[in-house]
């Protein structure tokens, strides 16, 4: 069992759910892309490994495990919602607004920010996920050219 997986199916068992095969496919496919994943490409990996497992179980299994906190969902601008694995309190990303290149930028970026939401408005347990729109390189030197 993976790492992730492991901690998940204790938080799982914690608040009152197990870790079912279907479970346990979609953490380890989300887990194991190198990219954020939209829900056809969650249905696409997991039925690779198991035809059985239908969109309506993909739908209900990331809502449970993003409420659970286990799994992020991102509305990155101009795209449907992607998945990846929820690590950490902070997710930023910026994001280039012609290819759609992604970048992860440190968690540090917003250094204690959370801290102080926490102490000034008494809200708990936050998470921060920032979204930065531009432009890379290679597309701003296009644009430019056109």
């Amino acid at each position: 069992m993976h790492h992730y997986a492991h901690n998940s199916n204790e938080t799982l068992r914690k608040r009152g759910y197990r870790l079912t095969p279907q479970r346990y496919m979609i953490l380890s496919v989300i887990q194991e892309a190198d990219e954020h994943l939209s829900i056809e490409q969650i249905l696409e990996r997991v039925q690779k490994r198991n035809p059985q497992v239908s969109l309506s179980t993909i739908y209900r299994t990331l809502e449970l495990l993003r409420e659970l906190g286990l799994v992020r969902e991102n509305h990155l601008p101009g795209e449907q919602p992607h998945y990846e694995t929820a690590n950490g309190l902070a997710h930023h990303h910026l994001v280039c607004r012609r290819c759609r290149a992604i970048i992860h930028l440190d968690e540090a970026l917003l250094g204690n920010l959370n801290e102080h939401l926490q102490e000034q408005h008494h809200y708990h347990d936050i998470a921060l996920d920032l979204v930065a729109t531009g432009y890379c390189d290679a597309c701003w030197l296009a644009m430019q050219q056109a």
